[in-house]
């Protein structure tokens, strides 16, 4: 099993495929439709969903465990996560949403754990924990 970051906006995104800037790539996902159409009608309101393919240092590592027992991987967590963010401001229209839901491959129709509000204008990254089950709306 996998963990997998679904990402929703309100309108079509083309890819970055081979984006070396960026410690991430958004990606059409497809690992399983019915994952897809599950997330989709349990957790989102926006209808285009793709996956965030991450490299070394996922979002979801970004919690306080790792802030204490291993601060050079939350850092890069949090270098990942603030990356992604300021893309995030540059690609939503203003007063705009997308919504961000974490979970391990074939737990999508389980219930939320976590669900967060994130406003890009005024990012308050220390006090983020993003776990597993994780829903974050993310407004511009």
């Amino acid at each position: 099993m996998s963990m997998i970051a679904y990402i929703g906006f309100n309108f079509p995104i083309k890819r970055n495929e081979g984006d070396v800037e960026h410690e991430y790539e958004v990606d059409y996902v497809c690992p399983d439709a019915e994952h897809l159409n599950i997330v989709k009608q349990k957790h989102f309101t926006t209808p285009y969903i793709f996956e965030i393919l991450q490299f070394a240092n996922p979002i979801w590592e970004l919690t306080d465990y790792n802030k204490a027992y291993s601060p050079h991987n939350y850092e890069k967590s949090k270098k990942n996560f603030l990356d992604l963010c300021h893309s995030l401001k540059e690609l939503l229209p203003k007063g705009d949403i997308c919504e961000i839901y974490i979970c391990w491959d074939g737990e999508e129709n389980e219930d939320l754990e976590v669900e967060l509000k994130i406003n890009l204008n005024d990012l308050q990254i220390e006090a983020i924990e993003i776990y597993e089950k994780c829903f974050i709306r993310v407004e511009n």
